[in-house]
Formats: structure tokens, C-alpha cells, sequence
């Protein structure tokens, strides 16, 4: 392989690598976003923001008990392990969205949309979690080697 393609594989795989849970949450909070406009009454700024209220709380939230109050960082996991688990995102993101739109369609008006984010950002989190739990577990099971022997071997 040419040093030009092994340089695009590289930066397609760091590219991938560096933004594919956050953009399995971009696509969550957009179509849930869009669920809500349409399902859980007009759009206004007052309801934007307590979309933005709802989604930075439930990242908060998660944080501070990750973090057992902000005093540990969490390790990440090897690279491989990262690209198995967002391979898997379509499930986190539509019962992230799909709890968007259980909220619009049930419940509906302005706390729709401070729930609808909060509990959609809940659930994508939860949900990429065991994904990425999975894909470790996957990983250990089918391999004479651990992820992380893998990982540096890339």
C-alpha cells in the first residue's frame, strides 16, 4: 500500500475513531429535536432551551456518578474495542430517539422537551455503554489476545 493510502486509512480510522460517539449523539439529539418538534408541540426559544437544559443535566448527571463525584476519571477502552461498539450505535441512537418520541407522542407539551432530551441522552448513553461493554466482551472471547494487544498491533 502506497504511503499516501496508508496515510488516508489512518486518518479515516482516527477520524472514525475520535468522533463516533459523539456524533451517535449528534444524530440522537437531532432527530430527537425533530420528534419533538413535531410530536410534542411548537418549537419557541423558551422550549429549546429546556431541550438544552434537559440534555446537559442528564450529561451532568452521568458524570458525577461515573466520576463518583467528579474525584476519579474513567479509563477508556483500546481502539478496537471503540470501533466494534460504534459499529453497534444504530441501537443506541434509536432507543435514544425512540425515547424522544414515547414522550412526544404520550406526554407532550412543554415537559416533553425538557424529559424528551434528558431522557434520550439517559438512554443513548446507557445503551452506547453496553455496546461498547459487548464489544470488549466480544473481543476477549473471540481472541487468542486482549483488545489491547490488538490495539497496538494496528
Amino acid at each position: 500500500m502506497s504511503s499516501f493510502l496508508e496515510d488516508y486509512v489512518r486518518g479515516l480510522g482516527m477520524s472514525v475513531r475520535n468522533n463516533a460517539l459523539a456524533y451517535g449523539y449528534s444524530i440522537t439529539s437531532t432527530a430527537s429535536f425533530g420528534v419533538l418538534s413535531e410530536g410534542a408541540g411548537p418549537v419557541s426559544v423558551g422550549r429549546i432551551f429546556l431541550f438544552v437544559a434537559g440534555a446537559g443535566l442528564a450529561f451532568a448527571v452521568v458524570n458525577a456518578v461515573v466520576t463518583r463525584g467528579f474525584q476519579r476519571s474513567v479509563e477508556s477502552e483500546p481502539a478496537v474495542v471503540l470501533s466494534l461498539g460504534t459499529a453497534m450505535s444504530v441501537f443506541s441512537i434509536s432507543v435514544g430517539v425512540g425515547v424522544a418520541t414515547l414522550l412526544a407522542e404520550l406526554v407532550g407539551g412543554w415537559i416533553s422537551w425538557l424529559l424528551g432530551a434528558l431522557l434520550a441522552t439517559w438512554a443513548y448513553l446507557a445503551v452506547a455503554a453496553l455496546e461498547i461493554a459487548l464489544a470488549k466482551t466480544l473481543h476477549i472471547k473471540v481472541g487468542d489476545d486482549g483488545p489491547e494487544e490488538r490495539s497496538a498491533r494496528s
